[in-house]
């Protein structure tokens, strides 16, 4: 039998016992619209289909800029309309306080203009609407550069403001993109604790699974005792992946370097590193096209695997990778084996296993590329390198062989040829630059020095950031089930409505529903889950046995649930039950047969309604 180590299990249930939150779960639905801006003329229509879910909170900008149009006028006509109608539906409304005005830039320096804006509005509302969000992605969305430290005057004068205004009102610490820990600690340090009621973050990992945000979730957790507020709540306010087309470049020019290293079209399966220390990888797109189906393996096998078996390895989704298993792919490059780093810088960041199973992922910039005799430049790092690309197309050895359908996408990171040695080669496959400036951002490394194999590098972070409409649905409950279970009180999928003008626009396809409000399959799912394990439920508890997952909980009723699934490959188990399991339902809630005894985990969960404990083992 094959468990996951005790001490994890113990963490995960430690982690979630820390919560401020009570051990049922409250109103814990919630969504994302942009019921405020542009979809105001159909939030009657959209609160209509959000009560079949059912979901009753909608998170929505306040958008100065939307509210003082210039310094002399303000209008309140459109958020007047929204309480209308947020009421009429029995919806609250999560107001973001944000964004800055051209008379007040930035606003962390115009706190006497940026209060007045809070006060104004939020004495307006305060009657009806009880919690207020202090600013969205302040790590992204600030006057260059964002720093921590700046963002806590304007928490601070943001937070007594609405005090005064009702001390019963609410504050929340603005969402962040990501879990940027070092962000978080620069504003605490700054002084940031008194001034937020509740935490909050967005913890996208467009590039991995929902299962990947547990880590960073127990470092802000971790990060909160330090500085002596877990006592206070934890919301999501924006989590999520969007269905937009894939861009097919990326997975041509993968495919055409394949190729030109001689390995054949669909004989050997994609190796992946499938590991619970790390999180789970979704299967490239390119993977069906060129390869004969996945192998995962573990971390402690690369440096076993042979390339006569499986020639190609992809150790990591996008920056992030163990430095502790370096050795292990240079032994496997060294066999004649090929990987790749798919998106973003390489090994940007150190996944640092700690000793209780969990990891913690630490930023190292470029200090170990140059063991790998790869390279990479940015605008932040090397003067001369553009912010931002104008241009993507074919090398001069490529010319006219791949298809570059430019949509003017934000690159700031090149590839170059400073850490090759003597007998190495790089072969840019796609180049990219402003103006005079060139340089690859899709490159093949062969290496034949004292290094031995090859190296492919997409610098290029959009790959593999969209999933799936099926993939979609698969990630939802189990984002939910799995923030629950670590003490996350209440979870804002991002978002409702796709606004669809653009078919590989990724912010245009992040909704549960089209357009026309028709519902996505992950629409769905989310009902099926508000039915499983609806508010009044015990919180779910996670275990995790060989990368399967397991959560549960008891309906308001006393109905014991558990949820099963996997990451990305589906694995078989035994199920030893304690009681009997009644019935069995997949992820939209319909009726399948119940499991006996063997059972095959797989990303689509599975609810069980019944037993009092399953038991997984291997």
């Amino acid at each position: 039998m094959k468990n996951l180590s005790l001490s994890l299990i113990i963490c995960l249930s430690g982690l979630a016992a820390t919560s401020h939150a009570a051990d049922r779960l409250q109103d814990p639905y919630a969504i994302c619209a942009h019921v405020s801006r542009g979809e105001l003329a159909v939030a009657t229509d959209e609160f209509k289909r959000l009560s079949e879910i059912p979901v009753n909170w909608v998170r929505t900008d306040y958008d100065w800029g939307g509210i003082q149009r210039n310094q002399e006028t303000w209008n309140y006509d459109h958020l007047d309309k929204l309480i209308t109608l947020s009421k009429a539906a029995n919806v609250n409304i999560l107001p973001i306080l944000d964004y800055d005005v051209k008379w007040a830039h930035p606003a962390y320096k115009n706190l006497d203009l940026w209060a007045e804006y809070v006060q104004k509005t939020v004495s307006r509302y305060a009657k009806d609407i009880r919690y207020w969000e202090v600013w969205n992605e302040q790590n992204g969305f600030w006057d260059h550069p964002a720093k921590g430290e700046d963002y806590t005057p304007l928490l601070k004068r943001s937070y007594e403001t609405i005090k005064a205004i009702d001390s019963e009102l609410q504050v929340l610490y603005g969402g962040t993109a990501g879990v940027p820990i070092g962000y978080i600690e620069a504003s605490l340090k700054a002084g940031a604790a008194p001034y937020f009621d509740i935490m909050n973050v967005h913890p996208y990992n467009w590039h991995g699974t929902p299962e990947d945000m547990l880590p960073q979730l127990k470092q802000l957790k971790e990060l909160m005792v330090k500085y002596g507020i877990a006592h206070k709540p934890i919301w999501i306010t924006e989590v999520g992946w969007s269905t937009a087309e894939q861009n097919k470049l990326i997975d041509d020019a993968f495919i055409t370097a394949f190729k030109q290293l001689g390995i054949a079209e669909k004989k050997y399966p994609l190796a992946i590193v499938e590991d619970e220390k790390v999180g789970s990888l979704r299967k490239p797109s390119y993977a069906d096209r060129f390869f004969n189906g996945l192998r995962p393996i573990k971390l402690d096998d690369i440096a076993t695997l042979s390339p006569a078996e499986c020639p190609v390895l992809m150790p990591c989704g996008g920056e992030a990778f163990p430095a502790k298993y370096h050795d292990a792919l240079r032994a496997f490059m060294a066999k004649g084996g090929t990987i790749i780093l798919p998106s973003g810088l390489p090994f940007y960041y150190d996944v640092q296993i700690q000793p209780d199973g969990t990891s913690k992922r630490v930023q190292v910039n470029d200090r170990d590329v140059a063991s790998f005799h790869i390279a990479w430049t940015s605008w932040w790092t090397h003067k001369g390198t553009p912010e931002n690309m104008t241009f993507q197309k074919n090398a001069p050895a490529f010319d006219g062989t791949l298809k570059v359908d430019w949509k003017g996408r934000r690159a700031a990171r090149f590839l170059d040829i400073r850490n090759l040695k003597e007998g190495d080669k790089m072969t840019p496959i796609i180049l990219a630059g402003d103006g005079d400036f060139s340089a690859p951002v899709i490159a093949l490394y062969e290496l034949n020095s004292d290094l031995k194999g090859n190296v492919l590098v997409c610098t290029n972070m959009q790959i593999n950031e969209c999933v799936s409409l099926e993939t979609q649905a698969e990630d939802l409950p189990r984002t939910y089930l799995l923030a629950f279970a670590y003490g996350i009180d209440r979870v804002f999928w991002y978002n409702f409505r796709s606004w669809e003008g653009d078919a590989t626009e990724r912010e245009h396809h992040f909704g549960i529903v089209h357009r026309d409000l028709t519902q996505k399959p992950s629409f769905y799912t989310y009902q099926a889950l508000a039915k499983m394990c609806p508010s009044g439920s015990t919180r779910p508890e996670l275990t995790i046995v060989d990368n399967i997952y397991q959560t549960a909980w008891t309906k308001p009723d006393g109905t014991p649930i558990c949820a099963i699934w996997t990451p990305s490959v589906p694995l078989d188990c035994k199920l030893a039950v304690d009681g009997a399991i009644k019935a069995a339902y997949d992820l939209n809630g319909k009726p399948i047969a119940i499991p006996n005894g063997t059972f095959q985990a797989k990303p689509q969960l599975v609810y069980l309604e019944g037993a009092v404990k399953i038991t997984i083992t291997r």
